[in-house]
């Protein structure tokens, strides 16, 4: 994932595909994209469950989203 493109997306809500190495099974998130850290690699995203942190080199699919209510 192109990491000049994930900056457009802070402060929008959205809906990350994420694959980690080794599991056959991908995971969907929604919510918020509040940071990124291009340094470490890191996205840092704010959904319902609480704020999470995923490594950029494991997100398949990033997509805005309307966000329901």
């Amino acid at each position: 994932m192109e990491k000049k493109c994930i900056n457009r997306l802070i402060g929008s809500y959205c809906k990350v595909i994420t694959r980690e190495p080794g599991e056959d099974k991908a995971h969907v998130i929604y919510g918020m994209v509040t940071d990124v850290d291009n340094d470490e690699g890191l996205l840092i995203i704010e959904s319902d469950e609480g704020f999470g942190c995923l490594n950029i080199t494991t997100v398949e699919a990033i997509k805005p989203v309307d966000r329901k209510y």
